[in-house]
């Protein structure tokens, strides 16, 4: 019983230190590596139970970790199924919340909002603000030019 009760301890341990040998930079880098990957799932789990995100452009927050898998990152993959969002500056950070500009780009080729895909591409910049404790993202703020983004979607003249 003693020998179990060590593991136990040990196993829990370990990985509380695992998880906080993770950096948020690493946390960050590797969300933004899953929505490259188109798999929103993936994504997700980077995100605390609680996460709150916020992105100025619709200025109401989306809150908890299935709202944003689903009405953040699936809503962005299924509209631009072919998304790079890069990052184009050096991160700026100060322990658990990081900073940084980026670059989102793909093609619109599924719905977005309610609207039927435009076949445009799309390229637009913005900055995101993401706190991560205990390995996972607790707040996303994202900062952009939401009428560049709009000017893009807009269907051609034929």
């Amino acid at each position: 019983m003693k020998a179990i009760k060590i593991a136990v301890l040990s196993f829990a341990l370990f990985s509380n230190l695992a998880l906080a040998d993770v950096s948020p930079l690493t946390v960050v880098k590797d969300y933004m590596s899953a929505w490259n990957a188109h798999d929103s799932a993936k994504a997700a789990q980077y995100l605390a139970s609680d996460v709150v995100y916020y992105d100025a452009a619709n200025g109401t927050p989306v809150n908890g970790k299935a709202n944003a898998e689903k009405d953040v990152i699936g809503a962005f993959i299924k509209a631009v199924p072919d998304l790079t969002w890069k990052m184009t500056s050096k991160p700026v950070y100060d322990h658990d919340t990081i900073a940084f500009r980026w670059e989102f780009s793909g093609k619109n080729s599924g719905e977005w909002g309610g609207s039927p895909a435009t076949n445009n591409p799309i390229k637009f910049e913005g900055v995101s603000y993401i706190t991560v404790n205990n390995g996972k993202i607790t707040w996303q703020g994202d900062y952009y030019d939401s009428k560049k983004l709009d000017e893009e979607l807009k269907p051609q003249a034929k």
